[in-house]
């Protein structure tokens, strides 16, 4: 392991005063949600087609490359894509058709399934009996008495409101689906309209786009443009192919079990996944009760049930984590909230295109400054680097999930590299924070103590006695950081299977070796998590040669600075020390000392 350089401490990459930029990024985004709320009838459409656009792209450049024109290259992609959309809807209706014609034969069935239900569920008919004869006692004992009662006088009759309505003409029912449909119809003429002229001037749409980010970055702009369309492409590509084996998958195993209109289930599986979250429900709620109307028992049903349950949970839990993860880089809460957002925004076509959208905000936020915190509220790319994780997870106390985080460098083989790139690089973080007087010596010592159960959990203690007479003995100069850096050098060296010894803290101390400690040492290694000074140095190295006189003391520091004396880092400390231990030793390295703490 090299030195590790002077300056490790990094400024956030977000800049060093982000205060500014969060708030002219926080305005940005209002101003931004401000104009898609308000112009949710003019941008919904737009969305529509330029996500189309992104969709049947590839289609039009793949005709243009046979040489087809670019009009008519167009015009075939576009009226392809409306066949193919007639043709399921054409098919969705027919057989949504078909079995509304069956449902009348369904309907004892049902009413049958309901009733047993409702008495599993109330406890009974007996219970229901019982009810029923405690109210008519009720009714009699709250009876008058008809022999003493005097007659009530009959309340008069009141007069029938008369309404005279002229009948309605024969095209009034006509005019009321077309008022209910006009909207709708105009919404998708102007997506199908503004698709087409997006796709026969992509390029000048794109150069336009160029041209209002500036000139001065067209590497950023351009990168960004194709960053979004590859993103969005991918998820397309990989939600399509997902919906549609889910939608065979299941449309074939309801066919198997005999549920009528399995293809058309299998089918609105297919589109309804589309819809985040409640697209799956909405799509599982029909065949089963289906099944459970054609079955003679609540067996099918629950098969049904099951099936979809399976399945849903293999696809959502596995398949979809796994590929979704890699072409949209949006973290699971992210999309989560982009969810909740864009519906409030847009209703339930924000719905269908939240995660669409949101993919494009991050990579708006990831080339723009002033909105990089959309970048990182929600990518999926961790924001803080290994060092700083690490540091985070010291100072809350939780060497837990730095143990998990360390457990690709030990699958790796290279706990070495975890210690000079991230457990170092950490404690230095702490350094800088002491230097700058933020941290306290109550912290301080939690940091090293968090550090110190770390390690012990990356290499279990092991028997005491195994390296009880090694010749190096390893010391840590005054303080809880560098007795954390003497921690760090006795797990490289147990790495490197070198016998030794680790001293408590504060043994630099007059007294503080005893006879037992000092027996048979030869090398004295002090370990600093800094080099210090000259003087400095000098006078600790006096104080154990007047206690370990015979022994040599070599000067160990993780990192260098100016104006400091020269010290040995770890890996050139490696070479002066006695011979390694076989690499057929035990697999695990043995400790003379066990890792711990005592209050400075």
């Amino acid at each position: 392991m090299r030195p590790l350089p002077a300056t490790v401490y990094r400024e956030n990459s977000f800049g060093p005063a982000p205060g500014q930029g969060l708030v002219n990024g926080l305005i940005i985004f209002i101003a931004i949600c401000t104009i898609l709320y308000a112009g949710a009838e003019i941008l919904i459409p737009v969305a529509l087609a330029i996500l189309l656009s992104i969709l049947l792209g590839p289609v039009v450049t793949g005709l243009q490359r046979i040489h087809l024109p670019r009009v008519l290259a167009v015009i075939m992609t576009v009226v392809m894509a409306g066949l193919i959309a007639a043709v399921v809807a054409g098919f969705v209706a027919s057989a949504v058709t078909s079995l509304a014609a069956d449902l009348p034969s369904y309907q004892y069935s049902l009413r049958e399934k309901a009733h047993n239900l409702k008495s599993m569920t109330t406890g009974g008919g007996t219970l229901e009996r019982a009810a029923g004869v405690l109210e008519s006692l009720r009714k009699e004992l709250d009876r008058p008495d008809q022999t003493r009662a005097t007659p009530a006088a009959p309340e008069p009759v009141k007069p029938v409101p008369v309404q005279i309505q002229e009948p309605g003409g024969p095209f009034d029912s006509i005019a009321a689906i077309l008022a209910l449909l006009i909207h709708p119809l105009t919404q998708l003429g102007i997506v199908i309209l503004m698709l087409t002229f997006i796709l026969l001037y992509r390029e000048d749409l794109r150069n336009r786009l160029i041209r209002l980010a500036g000139t001065g970055d067209i590497h950023r702009t351009t990168t960004a443009i194709d960053e979004a369309g590859k993103r969005l492409s991918r998820l397309f590509a990989t939600q399509m192919t997902i919906n549609a084996a889910t939608g065979i998958f299941i449309g074939t195993a309801l066919f198997m079990i005999g549920v009528p209109g399995a293809p058309l289930w299998g089918t609105l599986t297919l589109i309804l996944r589309f819809v985040p979250y409640v697209g799956t429900l909405l799509a599982a709620i029909f065949p089963i009760i289906i099944a459970a109307a054609v079955g003679d028992g609540w067996t099918l049903a629950l098969t049904t049930l099951g099936i979809m349950v399976v399945t849903e949970t293999v696809v959502g839990q596995v398949l979809e984590p796994l590929f979704f993860g890699r072409s949209t880089g949006l973290s699971p809460v992210a999309v989560v909230v982009a969810a909740a957002f864009w519906t409030a925004l847009w209703g339930p076509v924000g719905l269908v295109l939240s995660t669409p959208m949101t993919i494009v905000l991050l990579v708006v936020g990831r080339h723009i400054d002033a909105l990089q915190f959309l970048e990182v509220l929600l990518g999926s790319k961790p924001v803080l680097t290994p060092d700083h994780a690490f540091y985070q997870r010291m100072l809350a106390n939780d060497p837990v999930e730095a143990a998990e985080n360390a457990e690709s460098y030990e699958e790796e083989g290279s706990l070495d590299k975890y210690l000079a790139e991230v457990a170092v690089p950490g404690l230095l973080l702490a350094q800088n924070d002491k230097n700058r007087r933020v941290l306290s010596a109550e912290r301080e010592v939690t940091v090293v103590s968090a550090y110190s159960e770390l390690l012990q959990d990356l290499w279990p203690a092991a028997d005491a006695e195994a390296d009880a007479e090694a010749p190096v003995l390893v010391v840590a100069a005054h303080g809880a950081l560098n007795f954390a850096a003497a921690l760090s050098f006795s797990a490289f060296l147990r790495l490197k299977r070198v016998p030794h010894r680790l001293a408590p803290p504060e043994t630099v101390q007059p007294g503080k070796f005893s006879e037992e400690m000092a027996k048979g040492v030869a090398i004295v290694c002090l370990c600093w998590l800094s080099a210090p000074s000259q003087a400095k140095y000098a006078y600790v190295e006096r104080r154990i040669a007047g206690q370990l006189p015979a022994a040599r003391v070599l000067g160990i520091a993780w990192r260098d600075s100016d104006g400091a004396r020269a010290m040995l880092a770890p890996e050139h400390a490696l070479a002066l020390l006695p011979s390694q231990v076989p690499q057929s030793a035990a697999e695990t390295p043995q400790s003379g000392t066990e890792l711990s703490l005592a209050t400075h």
